[in-house]
């Protein structure tokens, strides 16, 4: 049953421009800003606020990310709001990051449903999220160099670290746009949906890990991001430091003794 997500004092997290309901233990966010979901300062702020709210929602055990309508995810910011001086272009660009880290530091693993087009920040806030299913139909790609900008939302950290980095610098620098099926080719999407079921399939994903122990589950993405940012030493650092207390817990121990009886576990998410 969908409902709305509250947030730490049960306020629902929720806001004109950004829609938040559940499927159980997956919190659906819908960027909603007709008809391209185009990524204002203010939809930004509202997206860090209810990721704040998710982020403490211990019911919420994964997420989906999708944009209104089928005719974009997002296609980046309002260019009306493009600043015209270097202070202005900094706070701008310091606004994004916090945008998309708090997407990218939230405990529950985020898949993104990519549906349309996909361009500019509506892929930099894609490239936040651990997943990504592009609809059939799709089509992703950063053009801000058309502009006489560049992809400035954390498009130049992350891309490389998913992509070839030659791949990335070309998709960059020349402002190309690519297919779905030329994205998962390149690594930038992990699944292609028929179309029209990019948000149902990426749902089904959501709710295959939600069903998974939690907290082994947000070890698993706290360590693999840990060790992308820091290096491989510090990953193992935080390997032993995890696992180590993971070991105790009911999950751990139910898992064993299913596994050991041959029968399904059944997780308490503890």
């Amino acid at each position: 049953m969908a409902g709305p997500v509250t947030g730490a004092e049960g306020t629902p997290a929720t806001t004109p421009s950004v829609d938040v309901s559940s499927h159980g233990p997956v919190a659906v966010v819908r960027v909603s800003n007709p008809p391209l979901n185009l990524l204002t300062s203010q939809l930004r702020g509202d997206l860090h606020r209810i990721a704040d709210a998710i982020r403490d929602d211990r019911s919420v055990r994964a997420v989906v990310l999708t944009g209104a309508g089928e005719r974009a995810f997002s296609v980046g910011s309002d260019i009306r709001e493009f600043p015209v001086d270097a202070a202005a272009g900094r706070r701008r660009a310091q606004h994004e990051h916090a945008c998309y880290d708090a997407i990218a530091g939230l405990p529950q693993p985020v898949v993104a449903a990519l549906t349309g087009h996909v361009l500019g920040g509506g892929l930099e806030l894609a490239l936040a999220c651990d997943l990504r299913v592009a609809d059939a139909g799709a089509r992703l790609g950063l053009p801000e160099v058309k502009l006489g900008v560049f992809p400035s939302g954390g498009g130049t950290s992350r891309l490389p670290r998913l992509i070839a980095p030659s791949q990335a610098k070309r998709l960059m620098l020349l402002g190309e746009t690519v297919d779905a099926e030329r994205a998962a080719a390149l690594g930038l999407v992990d699944e292609v949906a028929p179309a029209g079921t990019a948000e149902d399939v990426a749902l089904q994903l959501a709710g295959r890990i939600a069903q998974l122990p939690a907290m082994a589950v947000q070890a698993i993405k706290r360590a693999v991001d840990h060790g992308l940012a820091h290096g491989a030493r510090a990953g193992q650092e935080l390997e032993a430091e995890l696992i180590a207390g993971l070991f105790g817990t009911a999950d751990a121990q139910e898992g064993v003794r299913a596994f050991l009886d041959s029968r399904p576990p059944r997780f308490a998410h503890r």
